[in-house]
């Protein structure tokens, strides 16, 4: 019986959210969520109040089942999902908001130029150059 162990029975398959086509993984980075707070990792990470006391006493706690993902989907094109992996296994996507990309460690949003980077110089990024119109001679 071929194929009997093969993992690729398991793949989870991601749809887009508009129009329910299969999305495919970019191969980027997953920022992973974190929370700093007693009460934030209680009502995020679902667990015991006295557990959350305990691992907020010891800083930041980074959940690795819940990050966001590159997805491109065929007619929409690149977006980016807020990807939670539940207690049974299953996995639950949604889009990524700002409060998501906030809560991620050395992120900034994708969307949003570099705040390190000046106007002038960004503006000149966009710009088009002559040099790169192709001229048929």
């Amino acid at each position: 019986m071929p194929g009997k162990r093969s993992s690729r029975k398991n793949v989870t398959r991601f749809f887009c959210p508009y129009c329910e086509q299969r999305l495919w993984r970019r191969g980027g980075e997953k920022y992973h969520l974190f929370y700093t707070g007693a009460l934030e990792i209680q009502q995020n990470v679902s667990m015991p109040r006295q557990s959350a006391v305990m691992l907020a006493a010891k800083g930041v706690y980074v959940d690795n089942n819940v990050w966001i993902e590159a997805f491109t989907c065929g007619r929409h094109g690149k977006m980016w999902l807020k990807v939670c992996r539940k207690e049974d296994g299953r996995t639950v996507t949604s889009l990524a908001t700002d409060k998501d990309w906030k809560r991620t460690s050395r992120t900034i949003h994708p969307e949003t130029p570099n705040p390190s980077v000046g106007e002038f110089t960004y503006r000149m990024s966009r710009q088009t150059s002559t040099k790169l119109i192709y001229h048929k001679e």
